[in-house]
């Protein structure tokens, strides 16, 4: 595909995202993140974020400030060198994530701390043709909601294709994601994406995306979120 076709194809993605988060959204999820590499197995991440229906059922009139603090771990590449120093999501094929939440709850003017959560990951990756990368991930959640525990698991699909349209790499992805809840027996929640990523800096990082959250325990329940995550890595 010609250069300036592919610039055309990928500002169009971008309008259209900002217009239908405009005419369907129910809420603005914001979210900063830290990554920092101690080595060529290890980093620490770091995020916080304001959500409202993304912590509870989308009914709920609380709102939920969360912020995460986690350890990656990933088997050093043996045979290819390079992809020591780079970029895990993009470019290994296996990772793992440890890490604590911490869910600040406000409903009715009324601040709480509402949840502790255990953060357990296994995330994987592989090619497919055209370019496309498919990346799965398993997650538990194990949580602590006042003095009652439960267990969160959540797959997670996702297909995404990188391009260099401006001299940076652009990132456009769609994902799935399942969740089921121990506390009902059953599957509790859906989450689908759509988003772009931004390289604009060799440390910085943009990425927009728009939510499609559907909730069926405790009872059902839908949202739109347009989602902005701004991303340094060290």
């Amino acid at each position: 595909m010609p250069v300036l076709a592919m610039r055309s194809v990928l500002l169009s993605l971008c309008l259209a995202l900002a217009t239908a988060a405009h005419a369907a959204n129910d809420e603005f999820w914001p979210e900063v993140r830290l990554y920092k590499q101690l080595d060529e197995t290890a980093r620490l991440y770091f995020s916080a974020d304001y959500t409202e229906g993304k912590e509870s059922n989308a009914a709920s009139t609380s709102a939920s400030a969360n912020v995460t603090a986690a350890v990656d771990v990933s088997l050093e590449p043996v045979w290819r060198v390079a992809l020591r120093s780079q970029d895990w999501e993009r470019n290994r094929y296996l990772w793992a994530r440890f890490g604590y939440t911490r869910v600040s709850k406000i409903e009715l003017g009324t601040r709480e701390l509402s949840e502790d959560r255990g953060i357990l990951a296994l995330n994987a990756r592989g090619q497919l043709p055209a370019e496309i990368w498919f990346e799965g991930r398993a997650r538990a959640d194990l949580r602590w909601i006042g003095d009652d525990y439960s267990t969160r698991y959540r797959l997670r699909g996702q297909l995404a294709r990188e391009f260099d349209p401006f001299g940076r790499a652009m990132l456009l992805y769609a994902r799935a994601e399942w969740f089921y809840d121990t506390r009902f027996d059953a599957h509790s929640r859906t989450l689908s994406q759509l988003g772009v990523e931004k390289s604009l800096t060799r440390h910085f990082r943009v990425e927009a995306y728009l939510a499609w959250q559907y909730d069926y325990q405790p009872q059902d329940d839908s949202l739109h979120a347009l989602g902005l995550v701004a991303k340094w890595y060290y």
